[in-house]
């Protein structure tokens, strides 16, 4: 017995013989990771029987060669994402829950028409939606009573003001809108996106928090983008949009749960490869996770090719620039631009480019931006019949789309557009304002800020996401989209910076 024991007890811990009831985890790992890898299998095998169907075996005998140093790169970039949320989940705080409800709310279950819109207004996803804002708005309320966050005085302060007045104008509108319950809602439901953000200003004390309140909006975005894509090998025929003779991809990405349209997908692709980009060329004296925001980048970089939203490129190569200038690295971009000119110009590279952005358009379609003309045209002959009142905010569509006889019902792809239409003549006056003040205020607090701070870094962030949020607001829309996350937390950003400069003594940085 002795002699056992003795053995044993120098016995490697690898080789020592285990209780029996610790066998039970063990078994359980390997149950769950023989799943997992029949579950990517599984995966595997529809992408590739799809992937031979539309492009051949050569392609996909390339991909497969590529696939194993592309699965560890993946997982190895995604072990070093899990770290940083385990550390991003510990900072959640009641006002993050929120921000995720008034986002979720926005997810789209099912597509509707006018008629059915008109006809029946509160089906049941429609109720999932205002669950979410009701219960979003009840909190906000129970903690304004309770005396926890005072976020009403705070909704009437700064670039937050801007926003409150455009929700009360369009909330007023309901008096004469052409569809009264649909304008109401549409007001109440954005009016809830402003409490909320001032209410999170209210509550923010540090830099640190504000940094957290941009990783989760950023995660919560990339989410989305992730989302799409691994339906893509799932529903190819839908996910891919199946048919849709877009150039030389032949395929358009979207998002079937929640939908997501390519255009607002693509949008998402550029704010997190502009992120990325950012923290890959951070600010002096900042330092990142290079194989984390690297695979980041090229996540939002594939999405906006295979999405192939030229706003949302555009954008991207504003805000690119913008963070090279802002961390002064001019000189090499400059370097980079010359050399990909001539590249271009060497490999006949520029006519595919070329190619891939007109998308199988024809130079009239391009000219019409994608038919967005013809509806601006309608939209202004609407907007003459009522240029001071306006149809009622968020109202616009019906209208538009009743008179050129189209039963379907979405945007009219222009934020601009779409408040003169709805809200008259000075509609949108507030969302100009807004724009130009977010810019100002943040081009002038960047000058002034430490070199190395945190506080410079997520400045150059938001100039850049701030400069695709412009480019596709012209095109799109996003800034009076609910819920409008993306652009909320730059202007937050800014309107925090303004008001920790009118706290402290001493002058307030010089315009």
């Amino acid at each position: 017995m002795n002699d056992f024991v003795t053995r044993s007890s120098v016995l490697p811990d690898a080789v020592r013989p285990s209780a029996p009831g610790m066998a039970r985890p063990v078994k359980l790992g390997l149950i769950v990771s023989f799943l997992l890898l029949v579950l990517l299998g599984s995966v595997i095998s529809l992408a590739a029987s799809n992937l031979i169907s539309r492009y051949g075996m050569p392609i996909v005998v390339a991909l497969t060669l590529l696939a194993p140093p592309t699965l560890v790169y993946v997982a190895w970039s995604c072990s070093r994402g899990y770290s940083k949320l385990k550390v991003l989940w510990r900072q959640l705080r009641w006002y993050h829950a929120l921000w995720l409800f008034v986002l979720a709310s926005s997810f789209v279950i099912r597509l509707r028409t006018v008629g059915s819109l008109q006809s029946n207004p509160l089906d049941a996803a429609a109720l999932y939606r205002v669950v979410l804002v009701a219960t979003t708005a009840s909190v906000l309320l129970v903690r304004l009573v309770l005396r926890r966050t005072n976020w009403m005085s705070s909704m009437f302060r700064g670039l937050v003001l801007i926003m409150t007045i455009f929700a009360l104008m369009c909330t007023l509108s309901t008096i004469w809108s052409i569809n009264a319950p649909f304008t109401l809602y549409k007001s109440l439901e954005y009016l809830n996106d402003v409490a909320l953000l001032a209410a999170i200003l209210v509550t923010i004390r540090s830099i640190e928090a504000f940094e957290a309140l941009f990783d989760w909006t950023w995660f919560l975005i990339g989410l989305l983008v992730v989302s799409a894509w691994v339906e893509a090998p799932i529903w190819p025929h839908e996910a891919l949009e199946e048919g849709y003779m877009a150039g030389i991809l032949k395929v358009r990405l979207t998002g079937i749960f929640p939908g997501q349209g390519s255009n607002g997908l693509g949008s998402f692709g550029a704010v997190i490869a502009m992120v990325a980009f950012a923290r890959l060329w951070p600010v002096a004296g900042r330092k990142f996770d290079k194989l984390w925001y690297s695979f980041v980048f090229l996540l939002g970089v594939a999405t906006m090719v295979f999405t192939q939203t030229r706003a949302a490129m555009a954008g991207f190569v504003i805000g690119a620039l913008l963070v090279l200038l802002f961390t002064q690295r001019v000189g090499k971009s400059l370097a980079v631009g010359i050399f990909a000119t001539v590249l271009l110009a060497m490999t006949g590279l520029g006519s595919t480019i070329l190619a891939f952005l007109q998308r199988g358009q024809s130079r009239a379609e391009v000219l019409s931006l994608t038919g967005r003309v013809q509806w601006w045209a309608v939209a202004w002959d609407v907007f003459k019949q009522r240029p001071f009142s306006g149809c009622g905010a968020f109202a616009a569509p019906f209208a538009v789309w009743g008179k050129m006889g189209e039963e379907g019902f979405g945007p009219l792809h222009s934020d601009y557009v779409e408040t003169l239409v709805g809200n008259g003549i000075l509609g949108p006056l507030p969302i100009i304002i807004g724009v130009v003040a977010t810019w100002w205020i943040l081009m002038r607090f960047l000058r002034h800020l430490p070199p190395g701070s945190m506080e410079r870094q997520l400045a150059v962030e938001s100039l850049a996401v701030l400069a695709i949020v412009t480019t596709r607001s012209a095109v799109m829309n996003l800034i009076i989209f609910h819920p409008p996350v993306h652009y909320f937390v730059i202007l937050g950003y800014a309107e925090y910076l303004r008001r920790r400069a009118a706290s402290r003594p001493g002058p307030a940085p010089e315009g």
